[in-house]
């Protein structure tokens, strides 16, 4: 098929479906004959379920559908705001959120270059490792700092915790009232809300309550940090309108983007070939961890899904089999590389969605297409793709550890059943039955055997998501990769649990779980908590860790004594060790 030039105010796509061309064909022309975008348009939520628990469920989840009309009057004042913001010298954002609270404003700060003078910058913390949160507060001056706290709820224990530290930070810094520099987004009614007036916030944005997380960047959640990092939101939400123009109900089916790229995904997951793998050109990169938190937690369910691969780089095409090709490129980025590679895949029957970028301003039409698609997979695979039922479970783990911590003061991570050096190897169900050995690269290397075909390898990092460790974890991928033959997947705990961990745990019987965790060089304490952010985060890696060893999940978990920073390069050389039969 040619390559049409790129519309100035939506991106273009390009699908070519492959060895799965005649199922994906006969989804396409189901879809269509069904009405499906027209129903999906007129909150029809029998689309997706027939019964009233999950259509309730859904009929408070479709907000998002035209959530571009209603920003559109609000972008005066969302930039008066943020001029507002740098006249009372608050030069720097730190944003507080989980999941989709934080990952749409990460991607508009790495897509969109810096505001300035002077030069602006934002952070996302998406953690409770006390590293990170450090890391935040001695990087910035604590009185020119702007804090957003995001929530949909007001009670995400990562963002209150956050917050509370950062409150205590500001107020002993000489801030008074130290809410001027805290801005709430959240539920009207919601915990936040209250805290928000409790505290004196500089302001609190209230969010429609029918748009929920990962489909809310088209919301208060992603265009208040946008407009606050100097986003041009009027041509942001131009591009938006014209895709949802283009998606609408008069687009004939193999011409509307989101219901063709929609049947694409679903048709590759019920064919048993349901890996998803996100190709991009640099600026375009964080726009696939975004997809990959949307499509994770919407279609890892019922023991259907979608397993998106994030951050892939050019390998073996043979690694490419076992699913689907999206590749995000962004016209003046040299994208000849992604090409040359898309060419040898559609050679080989893989199938390949092509989307192209003119502008940056086109991210917004991304965001809405491919919550649109999101929500057609859901048709196809027959899911309601608006819920989350099993990310409770990991924070119910937490809370049960949490308890017993304050009444022990320990937290139970059990006993190493192997120990080398400052490297302990834990694991229980059906992965500590395999292991026959007094060796950690034995017993890695048995658990690694053990994988089946269809099976994917995700990374668990509870860590400090910093430079240092991004790189070694990253060569740990490809190593894991380009040896097992087989999609390794990379995430960093917590935020993994409010994003991809619901497929792990609700999603297809496949997958393979390598947890990384490590004594921290330094904690910190949250106020007003009986436990510390080290704690916390430990609490939440081992309450991870039972959620998939209780569905009899391989999973094993390697802890570094002496920290990350030590640690790794060990755990690399065990795994190379491993890796050599």
């Amino acid at each position: 098929m040619g390559r049409p030039a790129p519309a100035r105010n939506m991106s273009v796509q390009r699908i070519n479906a492959g060895r799965q061309g005649a199922a994906y064909g006969a989804e396409v022309k189901r879809l269509a004959e069904g009405r499906a975008i027209e129903r999906i348009y007129a909150r029809d939520a029998s689309l997706w379920k027939s019964d009233e628990a999950h259509q309730k469920v859904i009929r408070n989840r479709l907000g998002w559908l035209d959530s571009d009309e209603a920003m559109r009057g609000e972008t005066a004042a969302l930039e008066q705001f943020a001029g507002e913001v740098r006249a009372a010298g608050l030069r720097d954002v730190v944003l507080l959120g989980m999941g989709g609270s934080s990952l749409a404003p990460e991607v508009f700060s790495l897509v969109f270059p810096a505001p300035g003078p002077p030069r602006q910058r934002m952070f996302v913390l998406d953690s409770t490792d006390p590293a990170s949160v450090l890391g935040v507060e001695r990087a910035v001056k604590l009185p020119q700092t702007l804090f957003v706290v995001a929530s949909k709820s007001g009670k995400t224990i990562e963002t209150l915790s956050q917050f509370r530290y950062f409150h205590n930070a500001v107020a002993y810094a000489g801030v008074t009232p130290p809410g001027q520099n805290f801005v709430a987004i959240t539920d009207a009614g919601s915990y936040l809300e209250e805290l928000a007036r409790e505290h004196r916030f500089r302001r609190a944005f209230l969010n429609p309550a029918d748009i929920g997380g990962r489909y809310s960047a088209i919301s208060f959640f992603g265009l208040v940090p946008a407009a606050l990092w100097g986003v041009r939101l009027d041509e942001t939400l131009a591009s938006c309108a014209a895709m949802r123009e283009a998606c609408g109900a008069r687009a004939p089916g193999e011409a509307n983007p989101a219901l063709t790229l929609g049947a694409l995904l679903g048709t590759v997951a019920q064919q048993g070939v349901n890996k998803l793998f996100l190709l991009a050109t640099p600026s375009l990169t964080t726009l696939g961890c975004w997809i990959e938190q949307l499509v994770a937690e919407s279609t890892g369910k019922e023991g259907k899904g979608v397993v998106p691969v994030a951050g892939e780089v050019a390998g073996p095409p043979e690694l490419f089999a076992e699913g689907a090709v999206a590749a995000l490129m962004l016209e003046g980025e040299d994208r000849a590389p992604l090409e040359a590679l898309l060419k040898s895949l559609e050679d080989r029957g893989v199938p390949v969605a092509e989307i192209g970028l003119a502008r940056r301003e086109e991210l917004a039409a991304e965001f809405y297409k491919w919550e649109l698609a999101t929500a057609v997979a859901g048709v196809t695979l027959r899911i309601n793709p608006f819920d989350e039922p099993n990310v409770q479970e990991s924070k119910d783990n937490t809370g049960r550890m949490l308890d017993e911590f304050a009444k022990t003061r320990i937290i139970p991570a059990g006993v190493p059943r192997l120990a080398e050096g400052e490297i302990g190897l834990y694991a229980d169900g059906v992965a500590r039955n395999r292991i026959f050995t007094r060796e950690i690269a034995a017993a890695l290397r048995t658990f690694f055997a053990d994988r089946l075909a269809g099976d994917y390898l995700s990374i668990l990092a509870y860590l400090d998501r910093n430079a240092e460790n991004a790189r070694r974890l990253e060569a740990l991928r490809l190593l894991l990769r380009d040896h097992l033959k087989m999609p390794v997947l990379l995430g960093y705990g917590p935020r993994l649990l409010h994003s991809i961990g619901q497929l792990y745990k609700g999603g297809p019987s496949q997958g393979m779980f390598l947890q990384l965790t490590a004594a921290d060089a330094e904690d910190a304490a949250i106020p007003g908590a009986a436990y510390t952010f080290g704690q916390l985060k430990m609490a939440q890696a081992l309450g991870d860790m039972q959620s998939l060893v209780k569905r009899d999940k391989p999973a094993v978990r390697l802890h570094m004594k002496g920290g990350a920073a030590a640690g790794l390069p060990q755990v690399q050389s065990l795994i190379e060790a491993a890796l050599k039969s």
